[in-house]
């Protein structure tokens, strides 16, 4: 598991000359999933500490989530083919 200095490594490493678009659709990306995250805590009709709540809980996933399929898991699949090879 990585600890969040080497996401943020990275993460640096992977930017290097990406469009500074693509880092703002994906922090968009994670905005709609927080955002539908909260839509069904309305939905099910929480009180106010119960949507909060889910929020909450639900926001290191998501975050998480996002980084491991934008950065961490590039770089493993770079290193896994330096160490086949």
């Amino acid at each position: 598991m990585s600890n969040l200095r080497e996401v943020f490594a990275m993460k640096d490493r992977v930017n290097e000359g990406s469009a500074p678009i693509l880092i703002i659709l994906e922090k968009a990306s994670m905005l709609v999933c927080l955002l539908i995250v909260v839509a069904i805590g309305l939905a099910l009709d929480l009180p106010s500490w119960g949507i909060g709540l889910m929020f909450g809980l639900s926001l290191g996933p998501i975050v998480f989530g996002h980084y491991y399929f934008i950065y961490i898991r590039p770089i493993k699949r770079r290193q896994q083919a330096k160490v086949e090879e």
